[in-house]
């Protein structure tokens, strides 16, 4: 899975740039590179965090609803919150940055790698993990009782 999210974004568009779709347009993609690729790790760790947090509740509350209208009204407030307040995903990062590299942004693909997508990925991992399957799990699991033979 991680490795179709890693090749899946760059392979897309390279389709799109070799089928002679255009790339140009407004600089917003290379501006929100940009700026995604300059955060410190810390602050990019904790934006993943964050992001996270809010995908795995909209998931969890998707999969509460009955119907259709219900689960995408529930997917589309976290989701919209993240997008809304600039948070880091690590999958639509790997999208957004390999665009806005190949439109000319001067971002070296070690910086990708070092100054995002790594403290992203895990921040994302940590949000997932303590903030929502931690609690989630403990509240309503059964993690810590007694096993029956």
């Amino acid at each position: 899975s991680s490795n179709s999210e890693i090749l899946g974004g760059p392979l897309s568009l390279a389709f799109l740039f070799l089928r002679g779709a255009p790339l140009a347009g407004p600089p917003a993609a290379t501006a929100i590179a940009t700026a995604k690729c300059s955060l410190t790790w810390e602050m990019a760790f904790v934006r993943g965090i964050l992001c996270n947090w809010l995908v795995c509740m909209a998931v969890y509350m998707a999969s509460g609803g009955s119907t259709m209208i219900g689960k995408m009204t529930a997917v589309w407030f976290p989701i919209s919150s993240f997008v809304a307040l600039g948070l880091d995903h690590s999958v639509a990062n790997m999208f957004i940055i390999p665009l806005a590299m190949m439109k000319g942004a001067e971002i070296s693909v070690g910086q990708f790698l070092t100054k995002n997508l790594i403290p992203v990925t895990l921040g994302n991992i940590v949000g997932g993990m303590l903030c929502v399957m931690g609690p989630f799990g403990t509240t309503f699991g059964n993690w810590f009782s007694k096993k029956e033979e």
